[in-house]
């Protein structure tokens, strides 16, 4: 299963309860063909547009309602981290690394290749307005407050700090 097929087909749940909304894919590659493929098999092409990663892709980020990582990250996230820092809404998968998620604090999770949990996931922030407007904002003051340059240089720093102290033990 490719990284956005439980995504699409939560799309396509999500299309035929009668939501209306467009999915912007960032990004180029060798796995384009094979999604162009996907969303066309699943009849999804007039829903979901794929773009190559655009210059500045922070503008592209800014003009969406919900940022979704559609898998566990295995790094940490740059495009989620401006996502939060714009206060855009996300959704994002469990069981990840990162820790901007905060489940229900900073981001609505789901479960990993599961359709109907990223459905329930887009459809709590499609439904409850309210709901996403505090989660983004929230998200939004936890970047500012650990992960603005300076704190993640001095996290950094105390690491370095920290190893060479029990090094010197």
């Amino acid at each position: 299963m490719s990284d956005f097929e439980s995504f699409f087909k939560a799309v396509k749940l999500l299309l035929a309860d009668g939501y209306q909304f467009v999915v912007v894919v960032m990004g180029s590659g060798p796995a384009e063909h094979r999604l162009r493929r996907l969303l066309a098999r699943l009849e999804l092409s007039q829903t979901v547009t794929i773009v190559p990663v655009l210059d500045p892709w922070r503008s592209v980020l800014a003009a969406g309602d919900i940022f979704v990582q559609p898998q566990p990250l295995q790094t940490f996230s740059v495009f989620l981290l401006e996502a939060m820092s714009l206060g855009t809404a996300v959704a994002a998968c469990r069981d990840g690394v990162d820790d901007l998620i905060i489940p229900d604090q900073t981001a609505v999770v789901f479960e990993p290749d599961n359709e109907r949990s990223i459905r329930q996931a887009l459809a709590r922030l499609l439904d409850e307005r309210d709901f996403a407007r505090r989660l983004a904002k929230t998200a939004q003051e936890h970047v500012r407050a650990d992960h603005s340059v300076s704190a993640m240089i001095s996290a950094t720093l105390k690491t370095y700090v920290d190893a060479q102290q029990r090094y010197d033990e």
